[in-house]
């Protein structure tokens, strides 16, 4: 299975494995929580890590964009905004310094606009390495506790808030990497190529952190249903959605239908997951800043999500076994490549 390893090889290998045991870890390593946290008394330190995701054929500075938005959107889902970051490049030797000049600027250009400093790392070239995982990325915030808005933190009665609607990353990716695939199957081409620049949760978490909430998490692989279900399993609560109050970006609807792909299964960076008591101030704050957001369902006592439809039956709504971005990506390249994507 492509991307993320299965649950059941992190509850093998992984989580009984983890070194010393820290006592100030008060959010360890778990399913769905984006954030590892340590007490430090009245503050908390945030740290995650991530791939540093580099993808030529979208342009080095764009993608470093993209690379610095990905973590930092993780980051901002634990209310506490990044500020910190330590960078390991294992470049490929195909890599020129003019290029990896052009790529670092651009990580810097994009740490600037969120106010964080690299504080430390390592640099080579290596052979075996390729595009598009270029080594590890790691960005670190300290902020108060009482902050604090870990996936695992979503409390029965909390109203279900979502940002952009469904498959933003994997709509905004496919268009970007294969535009003259895409230029002549799509009316609304433009539209869906300019959402690149809506992959990132760092500007939805702040506005959410700031109005109030309990829990945020970011739609990544498996898209709104995985993450959904991620919540759910780490706060120990059922989740509740309604599907006429589900929306989506006519753009994004336009693609999946074609690619044929359920996009509420689809990788999608961008869209975030609050969990709040302050569900209508968070959606009006959020819109006052041009993020489409809507409240979609309520959290409940059980576990997993179940989606009410719009005749009143229900429907329980697991995690995707496998994100469907990945089978189009691949088909999709083998195409161009092959020059049969007429």
């Amino acid at each position: 299975m492509l991307g993320k390893i299965s649950s059941e090889i992190f509850d093998k290998v992984i989580y009984p494995n983890l070194g010393a045991k820290l006592e100030e870890l008060i959010v360890p390593p778990t399913h769905g929580v984006d954030t590892g946290v340590v007490d430090l008394g009245e503050r908390v330190l945030v740290a995650k890590t991530d791939p540093v995701f580099i993808v030529p054929e979208l342009g080095l500075r764009k993608s470093a964009w993209f690379a610095v938005h990905i973590l930092a959107s993780d980051v901002v889902t634990s209310g506490i905004p990044p500020r910190y970051a330590l960078i390991d490049l294992n470049l490929p030797t195909s890599m020129s310094d003019e290029q990896f000049e052009e790529m670092w600027i651009g990580i810097s250009d994009a740490l600037k606009q969120i106010n964080v400093g690299v504080i430390g790392g390592h640099t080579g070239r290596y052979e075996g390495v390729d595009y598009p995982m270029l080594g590890g990325f790691t960005m670190l915030g300290i902020g108060e506790k009482s902050k604090l808005t870990p996936s695992s933190n979503a409390k029965i009665g909390d109203k279900v808030v979502i940002t952009k609607g469904p498959a933003i990353e994997a709509t905004a990716l496919l268009v970007n990497l294969f535009p003259s695939y895409f230029e002549k199957r799509l009316s609304r081409f433009n539209e869906a190529k300019e959402l690149y620049w809506k992959m990132s949760c760092w500007k939805d978490g702040l506005i959410a952190s700031k109005v109030g909430a309990h829990a945020m998490h970011d739609a990544t692989e498996g898209g709104v249903w995985g993450a959904l279900n991620e919540v759910a399993k780490a706060s120990g609560v059922g989740i509740t959605v309604y599907e006429d109050k589900l929306f989506i970006n006519e753009a994004v609807r336009e693609l999946c239908e074609l690619v044929k792909i359920d996009p509420f299964c689809s990788i999608s960076e961008g869209t975030l997951i609050i969990c709040t008591q302050n569900a209508e101030q968070v959606v009006d704050a959020l819109q006052s800043e041009g993020i489409p957001a809507a409240v979609i369902g309520e959290v409940v006592r059980g576990k997993g999500v179940r989606l009410v439809k719009r005749d009143g039956s229900t429907l329980d709504v697991p995690a995707p076994k496998e994100d469907p971005f990945w089978r189009v990506f691949f088909e999709i390249s083998q195409k161009v490549k092959a020059g049969i994507a007429s």
